[in-house]
């Protein structure tokens, strides 16, 4: 019954409530502001009333919450015989250039320092926020920080310098708000300062997760096994090679595992129509694809790959993505097409990418042209994009230096113009990861679009938010937008039917139900599946393992890959709404909005704002069939989603959520006696995530023994013996903490129940 915690909790319970008038208290003396959401709340109160998050200076303990982040632990090799042998004030100020290198090349990559010990460092990715490619961030900072450390070591004069490095991925408990010490705990920090102390010399060992989450970037090295105290089986450990996709190469994951397209040939044929527009005007298109993340943007993009290499015709096709962190991001996606054009690699020589950059456009250039005059003019205004000049590095920063942007804009798309023209083909620029483009980079499309009278097609494949910050880039002349919506049932049954050919029907469907219509969580479930031996990939494709029923499959926990991408979601979310997510998540799959209102302790008016933001991001979904039962309620648009908002809360905050979702339905007309079997499912769930016996233990159990039996006397009355079955083991497994003494206020001891149990279980169907 009892489990592991955490301490600190922001209980619905806890939140004082709104004054009389509806809205805060903004005129008490001493009211503070919430950091999280903005509201005014009174001097007496621990919480915000508006979205629950803990207010500055508030006796309670900061709030607590579940997460996946990857953790990276670094420690210098042989730094004690270094100190021994050199002055203490070199080595502090050797340490001082070490401690600084470490914190500029974790925050690049956008983790965070928790803290220095000695001469080890301790960084994490996704405690605040989760990103979907904390853990790539992560090795790629480990892997650098070896380069980096080795090189300051021989410019230190101090003699060689080495760091081994521990990476790991998992679930932790994070107390939200601290500073300095304390703010990530679990096992998985432990393991990662494990796996620094067997690395060798300047190498990266990773944990399974962390390989799963970046095999497609990272090359790894044979597993490895590592004893670690306390764990009785030697540990699974991968060491990290080099990075084989280079951030906004547009390189193809390998794990894009290919199959016949399904369900998007209405979509493919406007996308090839764009195209064949550009071709026919000779003029640019801009087509946006627009959808959440897994949906399959990425896959419809490939369709127009392969259809454009069976185009008898030359094409120049780029594909680059645009970049969540590190510097020069604002023209990312842009510096890497022209970079691929010319054939210029990462760390070459100034002179070098110039040569390369005249070379290509001295060969678009006839003979005795002039437009020879003007090579060095596009030379001096692209060169900031190859990085090869150091005064124009601002611009990659969205800055603006050495030149006016209008002039920028204008050598960038005499690019594309003369490249159409020397290579007498089509150019197409495909931006994907839209949704982390800096504005410059879209102004510069606009541009493009308006401005340029080259054949050239510029495919941008993003998310809905940049459509919400950016509204124009989806609309007007010559643009054509694709929305693409989660797949049909039959055509998900289809995609997993085609990687896995050999499974049942009824096998088909029941995978189908948990991936929701997403064809990345159908593809990452079937990864996940094999590598937990649940399914065996075979010559003939996919199949059930040994041994392995169609029930195991539907109880297989989500891979980190799917828990990370959703959690990611959610955390791009304002505060408000996240809260109103995960407090949704504890009333179920579907709630009302009446019980999320008094959850919440918020109006349902108040709440309206948050729902309809949850609406449009495509997390709810509100039921308005008029022939349905629950008709007026929301659903999750996804059962996995509804998973993770519900994880990532404290087991503390989750049990005193449920409590408060008991009391709303035991006071709701009517819903007691409806709903007994969800009342006591709440207080199970209560009793399970409580750590240790509380004040409150002995109460919550004996309510939940007595809307168990409720709901076991009210199956067995229908004839449901099997349900009523269930209801009557969860019932004795709660009685010795309803009922210390052993019996009941009735006399009822737990061997009644049991009889109970046993009585049911063997009576006739319907008896």
């Amino acid at each position: 019954m009892w489990g592991d915690g955490e301490r600190g909790s922001t209980s619905p319970s806890a939140s004082p409530a709104p004054s009389a008038s509806g809205g805060p208290a903004s005129s008490a003396p001493g009211a503070r502001i919430c950091p999280a959401c903005g509201a005014r709340s009174v001097d007496a109160a621990n919480f915000c009333f508006r979205c629950g998050a803990a207010l500055p200076g508030s006796a309670e303990p900061q709030p607590a919450e579940r997460r996946f982040t990857s953790i990276l632990f670094a420690d210098l090799v042989g730094f004690t015989e270094l100190a021994e042998r050199t002055d203490a004030e070199d080595v502090r100020e050797l340490l001082s250039g070490y401690f600084a290198l470490c914190r500029s090349t974790i925050e690049t990559l956008g983790g965070v320092v928790e803290k220095f010990i000695g001469d080890a460092v301790m960084a994490v990715w996704g405690a605040t926020r989760t990103r979907e490619d904390d853990a790539e961030r992560a090795v790629r900072a480990a892997l650098e920080l070896t380069r980096a450390v080795g090189d300051y070591g021989r410019a230190s004069g101090m003699g060689a310098l080495a760091v081994r490095v521990g990476v790991v991925t998992d679930e932790v408990a994070v107390v939200l708000g601290a500073a300095g010490e304390g703010m990530v705990t679990g096992a998985a920090v432990n393991l990662a300062a494990r796996l620094q102390g067997a690395a060798a010399p300047a190498t990266v060992l990773t944990d399974a997760h962390t390989r799963t989450l970046t095999v497609d970037r990272i090359d790894f090295g044979r597993e490895i096994r590592v004893a670690i105290k306390g764990i009785a089986d030697e540990v699974p450990a991968y060491p990290a090679l080099r990075v084989i996709s280079e951030t906004g190469s547009g390189a193809a994951p390998a794990a894009e595992i290919l199959t016949a397209l399904v369900g998007r040939d209405a979509e493919r044929d406007v996308l090839t129509a764009s195209f064949d527009r550009v071709v026919a005007t000779g003029r640019p298109h801009v087509a946006v694809v627009s959808a959440d993340a897994g949906v399959g943007k990425s896959r419809l993009v490939l369709e127009l790959r392969d259809h454009l290499d069976h185009v008898p015709m030359a094409i120049m096709w780029h594909s680059a993505r645009c970049l969540s962190y590190g510097e020069g991001v604002s023209y990312s996606a842009l510096s890497s097409a022209v970079r691929s054009r010319i054939g210029s690699v990462e760390g070459e020589s100034e002179a070098v990418a110039l040569g390369r950059l005249r070379t290509k456009l001295v060969s678009w250039t006839p003979a005795n042209s002039t437009q020879l005059d003007d090579l060095d003019w596009m030379c001096e205004r692209l060169a900031p994009l190859l990085g090869a000049d150091a005064d124009g590095a601002p611009l990659l920063t969205s800055g603006s230096a050495g030149y006016g942007r209008d002039e920028y804009f204008a050598a960038w798309s005499l690019w594309f113009e003369r490249m159409s023209a020397g290579e007498n083909a089509p150019v197409v620029w495909v931006i994907e990861d839209a949704h982390w483009a800096d504005d410059g980079l879209i102004d510069f499309v606009e541009h493009l679009r308006r401005e340029n009278p080259a054949p050239v097609l510029i495919v941008i494949v993003t998310r809905p938010e940049l459509l919400v910050r950016r509204p124009a880039v989806g609309v007007g002349e010559n643009t054509t937008l694709l929305e693409l919506s989660p797949l049909d049932e039959e055509s998900i049954v289809a995609l997993i039917a085609g990687l896995a050919p050999e499974l049942p029907r009824d096998v088909l469907h029941l995978l189908s139900a948990r991936v929701g219509g997403v064809p990345l969580y159908a593809r990452e479930l079937l990864r996940s599946l094999v590598d937990d031996g649940l399914l065996e990939d075979t010559v003939q494709g996919l199949r059930l393992a040994p041994g392995i029923s169609a029930r195991m499959l539907a109880d297989a926990e989500p891979p980190a890959s799917l828990r990370v991408l959703i959690a990611s979601r959610l955390d791009a979310l304002e505060p408000g709404a996240r809260l109103v997510a995960q407090l949704a998540a504890v009333l179920g799959f579907s709630f009302s909005m009446p019980a999320l209102a008094a959850v919440s302790r918020r109006s349902p008016g108040d709440l309206a704002a948050d729902v309809a933001t949850l609406e449009t991001r495509g997390i709810l979904i509100s039921i308005t069939d008029p022939l349905s039962s629950e008709r007026g309620q929301y659903v999750f648009s996804h059962p996995l989603i509804r998973q993770v908002a519900y994880e990532m809360q404290s087991r503390r905050s989750r049990s005193e959520r449920h409590l408060a979702t008991v009391d709303f339905l035991e006071s709701a007309p009517d819903e007691g006696s409806r709903a007994a079997a969800v009342i006591a499912q709440h207080l199970v769930d209560a009793l399970q995530l409580q750590t240790a016996p509380s004040a409150s233990t002995e109460s919550a159990a004996r309510r939940a023994v007595h809307w168990l039996l409720a709901a076991a006397d009210s199956a067995r009355r229908l004839g449901a013996a099997t349900a009523a079955t269930r209801l009557y083991e969860q019932a004795i497994d709660v009685w010795p903490l309803a009922n210390p003494a052993g019996r009941d206020a009735d006399g009822r001891t737990v061997r009644d129940l049991e009889e109970l149990a046993r009585e049911v279980a063997t009576s006739p169907v319907g008896t």
